[in-house]
């Protein structure tokens, strides 16, 4: 019999698939930030995991993003916030915000259901 994993190992595992997925998606589009077109690209977020879990694995929330932008350019953010509206329209921008301003207000808690749904929803 084996344990169930808990929702930290789910959350570790699902990471990677939904990082590839996006990678997938974008494809060919450019950096979210800067607009520059390169080979490797990162799943870079716009409301950052650390405050916003509960948009971790939103697709409106995470992009490819350039490696530079995402990891050391500390302004990234103003190119990905003029291009998001653009990229996902301004009613999904919309509800993007208005979901980060609940999650922030309330929290978020991935339960191991929605995360075993998700493995299931982003795998290629």
């Amino acid at each position: 019999m084996t344990k169930a994993k808990t929702a930290g190992q789910l959350i570790k595992k699902l990471q990677p698939i939904f990082n590839r997925w996006i990678r997938e998606r974008d494809k060919g589009k450019p950096c979210i930030s800067c607009g520059g077109y390169f080979e490797e690209m990162d799943a870079g977020h716009f409301y950052p995991v650390s405050g916003y879990s509960g948009l971790r694995f939103d697709p409106d929330n995470v992009h490819a993003e350039c490696r530079k932008c995402n990891r050391f350019d500390e302004s990234h953010l103003i190119g990905y916030a003029e291009n998001l509206r653009e990229r996902i329209g301004e009613t999904d921008y919309l509800a993007l915000k208005q979901r980060a301003e609940d999650y922030k207000k309330n929290g978020y808690k991935f339960g191991r259901a929605e995360l075993r749904e998700l493995i299931d929803k982003y795998k290629l």
